[in-house]
């Protein structure tokens, strides 16, 4: 059974007391879309778009400051009391791999305290964002090469998305060095992530 001391907070944005969500995986959902949001409006800026170009929807988003709002759940542990050193019968290097070995075990009730939550039905399980992933390894293709090489540049991935949302033709955003099916693939999901697929 979770720890009712556990300090927990509804999602809550701080700045608005009503949010127009409901509950924590809602919450999480919404600023994973405003991050996307975001993300696509700063590629408008690096490509030199103006926002007089951008569509109706992402001005009235930029526009809005309620609907930039962030959530949060503030959860505050207990505090932790690392083991008395004992500088007359222990090394620091003893010391510390005791130390390290207690706060791995206060962080770790920690943490299970907060799993105990969903499962007691109290709180809601909060999928994890898909991280974003680097540019890979392998060296880049070469220039007029559809061969990926590596993995796109997070960076260039929301520049194709904030292009398909001017609706140039996919092999224009694509250009030389990349294919367009794989181009509109990654621009619709960004889309999709922004909650701007349907507009």
């Amino acid at each position: 059974m979770p720890d009712p001391k556990l300090g927990r907070k509804l999602a809550e944005p701080l700045n608005d007391p009503e949010p127009e969500t409901e509950g924590l995986a809602a919450a999480a959902e919404k600023n994973r879309e405003r991050e996307a949001r975001l993300r696509i409006i700063d590629a408008f800026g690096r490509l030199g778009i103006s926002s007089d170009q951008w569509p109706d929807f992402v001005r009235a988003f930029y526009t809005d400051q309620q609907q930039r709002i962030v959530y949060h759940q503030f959860m505050t542990p207990s505090p932790f009391q690392p083991p008395d050193f004992d500088r007359l019968n222990e090394s620091p290097q003893d010391w510390a791999k005791v130390a390290d070995s207690a706060w791995a075990l206060h962080r770790n009730r920690f943490l299970q305290q907060c799993e105990d939550w969903v499962r007691a039905g109290v709180d809601e399980k909060i999928v994890e964002a898909k991280h974003a992933r680097g540019t890979g390894k392998k060296a880049p293709a070469p220039v007029g090469s559809k061969r990926r090489g590596g993995n796109t540049p997070i960076d260039r991935r929301y520049e194709w998305a904030a292009k398909y949302l001017l609706k140039l033709p996919l092999k224009e955003i694509a250009g030389a060095e990349a294919d367009a099916t794989t181009v509109g693939r990654v621009a619709r999901e960004i889309v999709r992530l922004a909650g701007w697929a349907t507009k």
